[in-house]
């Protein structure tokens, strides 16, 4: 909502077309301003990803179940930069306010696999190896608890950084 996007497909619900809807849409969106608003939602045990035995793809392999819920703090984070996005709006005054009710991912993948020591309650281990399979490393997000509002970027260089020893030990032997 007041996106270009959803902007340019209102236009041409009014019919506009060519050179009319393109100064139609420089001139509403050159006096729209976005705002986004990211939190981080804590960890979760609700939150999950597991095989899901009475689904199988064409393989016979268990298809993913997902739950996933937002959480009470997320929903409370959202809720309050609502009201600062308001009253920004309102300093500057705005004329016209619109709020979108739709959350979105940032977009990146993270979860799926658990980082600790016991095999039993993980995937990997600190060092990113695979409990079931030593000559196995897996690098990269999947061992998050949860994701935050940024990229997790610098997180997993440092983990991929922090494996680089073992990943050169293992392949010594």
């Amino acid at each position: 909502m007041g996106t270009p996007d959803s902007t340019v497909a209102e236009l041409l619900k009014t019919g506009l077309r060519g050179k009319a809807l393109d100064a139609a849409l420089v001139d509403l969106t050159s006096r729209e301003i976005g705002f986004a608003a990211m939190a981080e939602q804590l960890p979760s045990r609700d939150n999950r990803v597991v095989p899901d035995f009475e689904e199988r793809d064409a393989l016979g392999v268990p298809r993913p179940r997902i739950t996933f819920r937002i959480d009470d703090y997320t929903r409370a984070a959202f809720a309050r930069s609502r009201r600062i996005n308001e009253e920004i709006c309102a300093r500057l005054g705005v004329s016209e306010l619109h709020h979108g009710d739709a959350l979105f991912s940032a977009g990146h993948l993270m979860g799926t696999y658990r980082m600790g020591t016991d095999p039993k309650q993980s995937v990997v281990n600190p060092d990113q190896r695979a409990h079931d399979h030593p000559n196995l490393f897996l690098l990269g997000s999947g061992v998050f608890p949860t994701g935050a509002a940024s990229n997790p970027t610098l997180t997993i260089a440092a983990l991929a950084l922090k494996a680089v020893d073992p990943i050169r030990t293992a392949a010594k032997t």
